[in-house]
């Protein structure tokens, strides 16, 4: 063989090779210079969401008591009072209002100190009653949240296979916007296997990791707590039958389930803690599965 003819066949080896490795691991929101630098997340997978606010315990005590590996309470900085410990926190910009310098600075100091490592996006932006956004005034606001230098998590739109969120995503791309991994909300009734499909379609089409903030079964037509159709033995055999399907999925990365007011027509059932600040037996459940031991 020439010398000629092997350095052609090594350059043509060279360049499959190259587009090969390119093609394998598409990244939409990778254009930014300001990366966060995305690396699945250390800990365990569950976590917890509570207001501050709550009237059901105490937030802090909720989050302990569930054995979570980390939580969030909707809002942007670290609560003041007593916070859990050994349990990560994650900052959220729930909405426009909390884009402002001085939550962002908040939040750098936090990443400077190292007790926060991720930062989710906007509160189902698509409704009205949450923060209600249009995709442009999202995107016009993201590269404040990108010069963060953390990860990003994107809006959480109501349902993840929304048009708001394609468009979302669709945009980010074209833009060269950084989205780290996508955050979803998923409020179902009983069916795992539909719940999995949701989730790998989205996977496939965006190839991002999953971070499912809000999820429970709930009944949107109920108006009465006797009349809703679900009933809470049926949501523990659901979670039962879920939540190993998320810790096998690669691509699910962490997961928070919405303990819906006891006192909700619609989702009273998927309670974790009751009126009394006790775990439910939902809740129960789900704090033995896959505990943080350490947290306190």
């Amino acid at each position: 063989m020439t010398k000629l003819k092997l350095a052609l066949l090594m350059s043509l080896s060279l360049f499959i090779a190259c587009s090969k490795d390119k093609d394998a691991s598409p990244t939409p929101g990778g254009g930014s210079e300001n990366g966060g630098g995305y690396e699945a997340p250390k800990t365990g997978k569950k976590g917890a969401d509570f207001s501050t606010n709550t009237t059901n315990g105490t937030w802090y005590t909720n989050v302990v008591n569930l054995k979570s590996h980390w939580f969030y309470t909707w809002g942007t900085p670290l609560p003041a009072r007593t916070v859990p410990q050994n349990c990560e926190f994650v900052s959220m910009f729930w909405g426009k209002g909390n884009v402002t310098d001085a939550l962002i600075d908040s939040v750098k100091r936090m990443k400077a100190a190292g007790t926060v490592k991720y930062v989710l996006g906007f509160n189902e932006p698509d409704l009205g009653d949450q923060s209600n956004m249009t995709v442009q005034e999202a995107l016009d606001l993201w590269p404040k949240l990108e010069n963060i230098g953390l990860p990003l998590g994107s809006p959480a739109a109501a349902w993840p296979t929304q048009a708001w969120i394609y468009e979302f995503l669709d945009k980010a791309i074209q833009q060269k916007r950084r989205v780290d991994f996508i955050c979803v909300h998923m409020y179902v009734g009983l069916d795992d296997v539909h719940f999995v499909k949701t989730l790998q379609d989205l996977y496939d089409k965006y190839h991002l990791p999953i971070w499912i903030t809000e999820f429970a079964t709930v009944d949107n037509n109920s108006t009465t707590i006797d009349g809703n159709m679900y009933r809470p033995d049926q949501v523990l055999a659901f979670m039962q039958r879920l939540l190993p399907k998320l810790e096998a999925l690669p691509f699910v990365h962490r997961y928070s389930w919405f303990s819906g007011s006891p006192t909700s027509t619609r989702l009273w059932p998927s309670a974790l803690v009751g009126a009394d600040g006790k775990l439910t037996t939902l809740g129960q459940w789900y704090a033995d599965y896959k505990p943080n031991t350490t947290v306190k």
